[in-house]
């Protein structure tokens, strides 16, 4: 699998950790974040950090270790620091996760599980294409597919 190149759209750039990064996203946790994504690790790695300017203001992440994940299928999370929320950075670095993801990945399905209480995961689900699935384990459960660039038929 082919590592996270730098990627841009022109305004929201994610580019892979580097040194300093993990202190920048442990102190950019809040209650929303500890509320949707738990404690979170100690040593955080995520696939990308979210870039706006030269400024981190979150994460993007995958992983394929999940129980109920089918073959080909990847599950995707995101982060936006409170200050910067609100303006579609969670949006456009998604887009740029996906993006990788088909272009340099094996996966055909990109997955989320969302509380449905997170209403601004909820938009972000919607904004991005991807299609609800019914529930999972008490979360909204949503797909997209890597191969189309959009949201899965039912």
């Amino acid at each position: 699998m082919t590592a996270l190149a730098p990627i841009s759209d022109g305004v929201v750039a994610i580019r892979p950790p580097i040194d300093g990064d993990a202190e920048l996203l442990i102190a950019g946790r809040d209650t929303e974040f500890h509320r949707w994504l738990g404690a979170g690790t100690e040593s955080p790695s995520p696939t990308g950090c979210i870039v706006v300017g030269r400024e981190v203001v979150g994460w993007v992440d995958y992983d394929v270790d999940r129980q109920w994940l089918e073959p080909g299928e990847v599950n995707v999370g995101y982060n936006v620091f409170a200050l910067h929320r609100g303006k579609g950075y969670a949006t456009r670095a998604l887009e740029l996760l996906l993006q990788h993801l088909e272009a340099n990945t094996p996966y055909r399905t990109a997955t989320l599980l969302i509380d449905p209480q997170n209403g601004r995961s909820v938009a972000v689900a919607a904004r991005t294409r991807f299609a609800a699935k019914g529930e999972l384990n008490g979360q909204m459960y949503f797909t997209r597919s890597l191969r189309s660039g959009g949201a899965q038929a039912p």
